[in-house]
């Protein structure tokens, strides 16, 4: 069985800590050149290799529609960090390029089985009908040379972070969003997005509340409230092997209190190896790859929403 050749476009610290060990600890893949704007190899030298199969982007929000249609054109598979895109209209004409291979945007989490079995929890009715998930997502960066308080670079905390909550609640209830309302803050030095609550409706009278920061303490949570229960996932994004275990707690009942809840066991894996090698085995033939182009651009209408919805 053959191996998925893989290069990565930029030097970015998500790829040097978490994708490139990810692609070099999967079972069907190899970390073959990356390129960076220093570095010996360009990223044009990259995309011109006729050893690698497949690229990963984790360049600044607003290179990425550029660089996936490149790789694209030179033939190879794009996973690319979210947000892919700054807007559906930059997006829209990507989606075409070269249908027969696999463009991915990088929602690590969809592969996580705590994401898998909530959502199987969800639809099995464990907690009646969900009809709200709340979320949050914050950290504290005030670094006026970080990419994310970049308004030039599609920096900000609803594109970097304030997606996470969006994408698991689509990815819950299998259904898009089809109104929302937002209160956003902008930095003024920075020009950026600090901090935005939003309320977003989806079909069938279900909402997400979230809210998201980039100058906040550090806190991830996400819960999922139904007719008769609630679900929490207390490491929703994050859980990383060694450095926090994911947590699942399924609450049958209204009690506030520990006495009705039941954690979910759920293995400590490492969800960018499951996302790498998902895209391996897809580009190798053994599976079909599932998730299509569509949902790229259901997300970014999404985000576009809670952007144009501000009160």
């Amino acid at each position: 069985m053959g191996k998925v050749r893989w290069g990565v476009i930029g030097n970015a610290k998500i790829g040097r800590d978490r994708l490139q060990p990810a692609i070099e600890a999967s079972e069907h893949g190899e970390l073959v050149a990356v390129a960076s704007r220093s570095g010996e190899l360009s990223y044009e030298a990259l995309l011109a290799r006729e050893d690698i199969d497949a690229v990963y982007i984790p360049l600044p929000n607003h290179l990425h529609v550029e660089w996936s249609r490149k790789a694209l054109e030179a033939g190879k598979h794009v996973l690319c960090e979210k947000s892919i895109t700054l807007s559906p209209d930059e997006l829209a004409p990507l989606l075409d390029v070269r249908p027969d291979l696999i463009l991915s945007e990088a929602f690590m989490v969809r592969f996580h089985p705590q994401w898998i079995k909530a959502r199987e929890l969800v639809q099995s009715g464990a907690i009646g009908e969900a009809r709200a998930i709340n979320g949050q997502f914050t950290f504290y960066n005030v670094d006026p040379n970080n990419v994310r308080n970049q308004p030039n670079m599609g920096g900000g905390g609803i594109l970097d972070i304030g997606c996470y909550p969006i994408f698991t609640a689509r990815f819950i209830w299998g259904t898009e969003p089809i109104k929302a309302a937002s209160m956003i803050v902008e930095q003024d030095d920075f020009g950026t997005d600090i901090q935005c609550a939003a309320i977003m409706e989806f079909p069938e009278n279900r909402h997400l509340n979230f809210s998201c920061s980039t100058q906040l303490e550090l806190l991830q949570s996400m819960v999922i409230q139904g007719t008769t229960g609630r679900i929490e996932v207390k490491v929703p994004f994050n859980p990383y092997p060694g450095i926090a275990e994911p947590e699942l707690y399924l609450y049958e009942g209204a009690g506030l209190g520990v006495a009705h809840r039941q954690r979910i066991e759920i293995e400590n894996v490492d969800q960018y190896v499951l996302e790498v090698e998902a895209m391996n085995r897809a580009i190798l033939g053994q599976e079909p790859w599932s998730i299509p182009r569509s949902d790229i651009m259901a997300q970014a209408r999404a985000i576009a929403m809670v952007f144009d919805n501000r009160l």
